[in-house]
């Protein structure tokens, strides 16, 4: 890890909370499958804008964000940045399909993960039913998300991209029209393949036509769920 790495984040033993376990039925009780999960995860803590792993690292750790929020990316040989995703609180990521990361991982703020050690994780899923239940559910999710981030980048206007981009938000926020921003208007650009100033004109037109509306620097409410809905299936709006 970078000497960035071992200044900013702190790890500590911490219990995983029950919300970990929100996407298993059945098999073992709630309470055993917590307990072992327990044994295993421990908290980390990583300053702003300081990375919790690096591209070409091991991945032999898997993350469950708590409290913040992390994104994915990479460095391109022309100098721009490349977002792959955006991990909010109860989001797990670092379960790579290759021995190590392809991203780096950065906090987009001071954040809070529980982290569980790869190996530990995929032995107990073998003698666990319900937490290979969870292992599967985190690739799917991430095979998932690598799909819709490939059609969203071919739709056609920066409005419908900017559209997706809000609702998979308020989607992954538990369907508020209400969610947390915690992302820059960079890191959007970034994400969507757009310029900052691009982002920065699409919200601005957002606030005009009174899709969205400001409720604080880094949350917004969403005010014309209709209108953005089918901007971002490629219906024209006026």
């Amino acid at each position: 890890m970078t000497a960035l790495l071992r200044s900013s984040i702190s790890p500590t033993n911490h219990a995983a909370p029950r919300a970990v376990l929100a996407v298993i039925e059945g098999g073992r009780s709630e309470a055993e499958s917590l307990a072992e999960l327990q044994a295993i995860g421990a908290t980390v803590r990583v300053a702003k804008n300081a990375s919790l792993f690096q591209g070409g690292d091991a991945s032999d750790r898997v993350y469950k964000v708590v409290s913040g929020a992390v994104r994915t990316c990479r460095m391109l040989v022309d100098g721009r940045r490349q977002i792959a995703d955006f991990f909010l609180p109860g989001d797990f990521f670092g379960l790579d399909w290759q021995a190590t990361h392809s991203f780096t991982a950065e906090a987009l703020a001071d954040t809070v993960v529980i982290s569980y050690p790869r190996r530990q994780l995929e032995s107990l899923a073998e003698r666990n039913p319900a937490i290979q239940r969870l292992v599967m559910s985190m690739l799917c999710k991430g095979l998932a998300a690598s799909q819709e981030q490939v059609v969203m980048l071919g739709r056609q206007t920066a409005h419908e991209r900017l559209a997706w981009f809000l609702l998979r938000v308020r989607e992954r926020s538990g369907g508020s029209d209400e969610i947390d921003m915690p992302m820059s208007r960079m890191d959007m650009a970034d994400y969507l393949g757009l310029t900052i100033e691009t982002v920065s004109r699409g919200m601005s037109e957002f606030k005009r036509r009174q899709y969205i509306s400001a409720i604080n620097t880094h949350q917004i409410r969403l005010t014309g769920l209709n209108a953005l809905q089918a901007l971002a299936s490629g219906e024209s709006v006026h």
